[in-house]
């Protein structure tokens, strides 16, 4: 016989896990704001050695921003969280940003990624930074690879898009750190000052 108290339950559990999402590691802000350097760095590597175009866009734009972000998605209710920095190539300074996300469809699958935006010009930077908000219209299926020989163990990572066009003439590249997933997903994203960090 159907409970509905018990199926009351798992849904809030699994809305709890969804909302647990993933952030900075540390015990303090130095400590986070280190590992959130670290995420930086190690993404826009990656990005560049993949994609060189990313480098030479790097180079001519106002500003960038590297975000990590876990989405979740279960039937159909996508939601997602995480972190990143905000870098303005002209003035050097650094803002520290969360993410939020949230959407409607038809999906399932957890996705942990990281993604660089490359801002074009100074306003579509400050826009971002001051408002923060982006649509997606998310249509893929998506499954971790893991990179094969050598002596160190490699950690997954599987391409999730080359580019997107966003906002503004915002490119964006997104990677997949491990995962899997199949959604068509019409997403939200919010970005907002970390008051912690900054």
């Amino acid at each position: 016989m159907f409970d509905i108290i018990n199926f009351k339950s798992f849904v809030w559990i699994i809305f709890a896990v969804m909302l647990s999402g993933c952030g900075a590691q540390g015990d303090n802000p130095a400590q986070q704001r280190r590992s959130i350097h670290a995420m930086q760095q190690t993404t826009l590597k990656e990005v560049c050695t993949r994609y060189p175009a990313a480098e030479q866009a790097l180079k001519k734009a106002a500003g960038y921003g590297v975000f990590a972000l876990q989405s979740n998605k279960i039937m159909v209710v996508g939601i997602g969280n995480g972190y990143g920095v905000v870098h303005d190539n002209h003035s050097g300074k650094e803002t520290y940003m969360r993410v939020a996300q949230a959407g409607t469809g038809v999906g399932l699958g957890v996705n942990q990624m990281r993604f660089l935006m490359v801002f074009p010009t100074a306003k579509s930077l400050s826009d971002f930074i001051e408002h923060g908000l982006m649509l997606s219209a998310d249509t893929h299926a998506s499954a971790k690879y893991k990179d094969k020989g050598g002596a160190t163990p490699s950690r997954t990572l599987s391409t999730q898009a080359a580019a997107e066009q966003g906002v503004s003439g915002i490119s964006i590249y997104q990677l997949t750190d491990n995962g899997l997933s199949a959604q068509a997903m019409l997403y939200g994203y919010k970005y907002w000052p970390d008051d912690a960090l900054n």
